[in-house]
């Protein structure tokens, strides 16, 4: 098991691997894109300090840009920078551009479902008893609630927050001086 893969296994926020892979994924990119501000950083840039694949930092990009969160750089090829130096971004924020985007893509799939459905002509599966869709409302109310709980926490915690600990740490390495050492007076 990689390095990585034993971080990722510790810190498991969601259920789905698949989107806790991609949200800490998020995070991580942004934190290495607000490190740089107001300077772009490349996919390349991103892949050394992360250890992703290229396609996965464009992937995950494609996604935030679609909130907000990072636009393209207009000046260099394949550079990202966040779209607003001074605002804030939240954990939050980025759980919900991942949310929308599997919505966006369940509702991709069932609109490709129907219209295939349609084509061929099949019948439409019968409904649901009334006891099932109670479950299901059931279901969707404790999802919606779950939900809510988890924005309410992750909107703690704001990502400029690993800007400033960058910053200390660059500053306190550039000015340190090395220093001999001191016996203790007995």
């Amino acid at each position: 098991m990689s390095q990585f893969e034993q971080l990722l296994s510790s810190t498991q926020v969601f259920a789905d691997s698949n989107l806790n892979t991609r949200f800490y994924t998020a995070i991580e990119l942004l934190a290495q894109i607000m490190v740089v501000m107001p300077r772009a950083t490349t996919v390349a840039g991103l892949q050394q300090a992360t250890g992703q694949t290229p396609r996965m930092i464009r992937s995950i990009l494609s996604t935030l840009s679609k909130d907000g969160l990072v636009g393209r750089d207009a000046k260099e090829k394949d550079a990202w920078h966040c779209r607003d130096c001074n605002g804030v971004i939240t954990l939050a924020d980025v759980y919900r551009c991942f949310v929308e985007a599997e919505e966006r893509v369940a509702l991709k799939a069932a609109a490709q479902a129907a219209d295939s459905a349609e084509a061929v002509d099949e019948p439409i599966s019968p409904s649901r008893s009334s006891s099932q869709q109670s479950v299901d409302l059931l279901m969707m109310q404790v999802k919606m609630t779950v939900n809510r709980a988890v924005v309410q926490q992750l909107e703690q915690f704001d990502l400029s927050r690993l800007r400033g600990l960058a910053t200390a740490a660059s500053f306190r390495s550039q000015h340190a001086r090395p220093r001999v050492y001191i016996p203790e007076p007995y």
